[in-house]
Parts: structure tokens; C-alpha cells; sequence
């Protein structure tokens, strides 16, 4: 069943992104001790704005697995369509997935959003021991489809980045973080189709259910009709059967247009957060050069996931 296979679709490790994102805000601490400091502090400014939206996005696609477990439950009730207990754990097992991701990007906004009381701090040793802390709440949320590889990999990359803020190894940090930075980006775009099942899976469904219950007369279609009433202050009457049936059609071209569109809508804020994400790898790469950051606001394309997110969480 391709909905089925497409909620089994694998989803990569909460541990990586979150371990990523705790070296992304100690290194940028480290770097606000060098002469790019306002670069730094800028960068996480915007970091925080970006992590938001992420955030966001992922409590959108929350929204949409749960709408598609009540479609199936639907689908069950109306026209027994198979709903399996596995099913139902695979589901919930995603929801869970999109969870961790929620409170891992908002832990980024905030701790990105609370930089400046770290720019002014002069032990290296404080910092390595707010890493260390924020490190073991990684292992309290890591994902239970975590490889031991991947694990190994970030927490060495995270101890070397420890190593060389205790050493006052700036460049050393700056450089690990930088690499961090990228990972996060790299991380989403490796996540992305999971995330397109999901949503290809919710269109689908939605789609099919509203096209039965039209054809079942089950849907008032004089909703339509107000496009000609409202400008006259007028109101549509309830359908008999007869004209109810007559307007099925420009009903089923509606779900048709507006299925489309939600697919259009995701796509786009999906293309946009990857490429939020991607240039504030760019951004924080140039501070880690100790080069200049010409950019004081967060990335354009973060406005495109937070319409679309605001929408689907207004559902």
C-alpha cells in the first residue's frame, strides 16, 4: 500500500541535527571572543531566526500526520478501509520523530537568541562546560534510529570542538563549527524525502475522502455558489438533491486545484527552508574565515516557510 510504505520511509537521526546545533552555538561563542564579535553575534541572531522557522516547519508537518491519522481512522469508519495496528505505530512513531525535531530547532532559536550572554564570556573553560551539559541533553533526546556510527561521529566531533575552546584553540573551533554548520544543512536535505511522503501521503488521502464524500452527496456544494451571492450581501440556501449533483463536478475541480496547490505550497516551503538553512551555513562559514558578513537579517527565504507553516497550524 504506498501510504503505508510511505510512512515507513526512513528518517534520519534526532541525535545528529541536535549535536550539530549544540557545537553550532558553541562555536559561535568561541568566535564572538575574536575581532569578528558583532559578525558572530549577528550571525546568531539570525541562527535564531532560522531555527524558528525550522521549528516551525516541523510542527506543520505535526499537524498534517495527525490530520492523516484521523483520515484514516475516517476511511476505517466510512468505508473500512484497512487501518492495521501497525500502521498506527508507524505513524505515531513519526509523530514522535517530528516531536524531537520541534523541541531541537526551538532549543537552537532560544540558545541562538540568548548568544549575547555569552559573547562576553572570557573562560573557555565555562563554555566547554556548557557544551559538555548540553551535550549530555542530546543523549536524553537521541533518536532510537541513531546508528552507533553516526553517534560516534558527532560526539568526536563535539569533543574536539570541547578540546580546542579549553586550549583556546580558536581556529581550531571556528573550523569545527563551520564544518558542524554545514552538517545541519546537509542533515535536512537528507531527511527531505521522509518529510515529501508525508505530505504526498496526506494530499492523496485528503484528496480521495473529500472526492467520495461529494460523490456521495455527503458535501453542501452551494458553498461555491458564493462567489456570485456574497457581493450582494446574499446567501446560499441549502442544495436540493438535484443541484447539488449538478455542481459535483466544479466541486471535484476544486479539490483537484486546491489539492495541487497544498502540494505546490509544501514544495516551495520545503525548497525555501533548505535554502535558509544553506546560506546561514554560507554565512557563519565567512565568520569562521574571519571574514566580514555583509548580511544583518535573517535569510528571505525564512518569510516562505513561515507562511506556509502559519497556514497549515491555523488548520
Amino acid at each position: 500500500m504506498p501510504e503505508r510504505q510511505a510512512l515507513n520511509s526512513s528518517i534520519r537521526p534526532t541525535r545528529c541535527v541536535k549535536a550539530i546545533a549544540v557545537a553550532l552555538i558553541c562555536g559561535l561563542a568561541l568566535i564572538a571572543g575574536c575581532k569578528t564579535q558583532d559578525d558572530a553575534a549577528s550571525a546568531a541572531t539570525q541562527m535564531s531566526a532560522t531555527a524558528k522557522s525550522l521549528s516551525d516547519y516541523y510542527a506543520a508537518l505535526g499537524v498534517i500526520l495527525s490530520n492523516t491519522d484521523k483520515i484514516y481512522a475516517i476511511n476505517a469508519r466510512l468505508y473500512s478501509k484497512p487501518y492495521s495496528d501497525e500502521s498506527r505505530k508507524q505513524l505515531k512513531t513519526t509523530q514522535d520523530e517530528l516531536a524531537r525535531r520541534v523541541q531541537l530547532a526551538a532549543d537552537l532559536s532560544t540558545l541562538a537568541g540568548n548568544f549575547a550572554k555569552l559573547t562576553g564570556s572570557e573562560a573557555p573553560a565555562d563554555v566547554a562546560a556548557s557544551c559538555n551539559k548540553l551535550e549530555t541533553e542530546v543523549d536524553g533526546l537521541a533518536s532510537r534510529t541513531a546508528s552507533t556510527g553516526e553517534q560516534n561521529m558527532i560526539k568526536s566531533a563535539l569533543q574536539l570542538l570541547v578540546t580546542a575552546i579549553q586550549e583556546r584553540k580558536e581556529r581550531d573551533a571556528a573550523r569545527a563549527m563551520d564544518s558542524l554548520a554545514s552538517g545541519l544543512s546537509n542533515l535536512f536535505d537528507k531527511e527531505a524525502p521522509a518529510w515529501n511522503s508525508v505530505d504526498e501521503v496526506y494530499s492523496g488521502l485528503a484528496a480521495n475522502l473529500a472526492n467520495s464524500l461529494v460523490d456521495q452527496n455527503a458535501v453542501d456544494n452551494t458553498a461555491l455558489l458564493k462567489a456570485a451571492l456574497e457581493p450582494f450581501g446574499l446567501t446560499p440556501a441549502p442544495a436540493s438533491v438535484e443541484v447539488n449533483a449538478k455542481l459535483a463536478p466544479v466541486a471535484k475541480q476544486q479539490i483537484a486545484d486546491r489539492q495541487a496547490a497544498l502540494e505546490a505550497s509544501y514544495t516551495n516551503a520545503t525548497d525555501a527552508m533548505s535554502k535558509s538553512l544553506k546560506e546561514m551555513s554560507e554565512r557563519i562559514h565567512l565568520v569562521a574565515e574571519d571574514k566580514p558578513m555583509a548580511f544583518r537579517a535573517p535569510p528571505v527565504t525564512v518569510s516562505t516557510v513561515e507562511q506556509w507553516a502559519t497556514q497549515v497550524l491555523s488548520w
